[in-house]
C-alpha cells in the first residue's frame, strides 16, 4: 500500500500531464466561501485544494476531478485507474 504523499505525487503527476493546475491556499481567509474542488479560471483547469485539509482529503479532491477527464492516452498509476473505474462503475447502473 502506497503512503498519501507518494499518491498525492502520483496525482499531481496525472493532472500535469492534463495541463490541470493545483493551487493550495486558504480556502478559510476568502471573502467568500470557496471549496476545494475543480474549477476553470481564465480559461485555464484549476484544482483548488485548501491547505487545512489532510493529505487524504486533498488526494481524494484531486481524483474527484480527475474522473472527469479522459485519462486514455496518458500514463496514470494503476491505483489511480482502479479508483476511477471503480467510482464510474458506482455511478453506471449498466456496469
Amino acid at each position: 500500500m502506497q503512503d498519501v504523499n507518494s499518491k498525492i505525487e502520483d496525482l499531481k503527476s496525472v493532472a500535469e500531464k492534463l495541463a490541470i493546475e493545483i493551487e493550495i491556499t486558504n480556502l478559510n481567509d476568502q471573502e467568500f466561501q470557496i471549496q476545494s474542488g475543480y474549477c476553470k479560471m481564465n480559461g485555464k483547469d484549476l484544482i483548488l485544494l485548501d491547505k487545512n485539509l489532510s493529505l487524504q482529503e486533498q488526494s481524494e479532491v484531486i481524483l474527484q476531478a480527475l474522473k472527469n477527464f479522459d485519462l486514455e492516452n496518458i500514463y496514470v498509476s494503476s491505483w489511480i485507474r482502479e479508483f476511477i473505474e471503480l467510482e464510474s462503475s458506482k455511478n453506471d447502473p449498466t456496469k
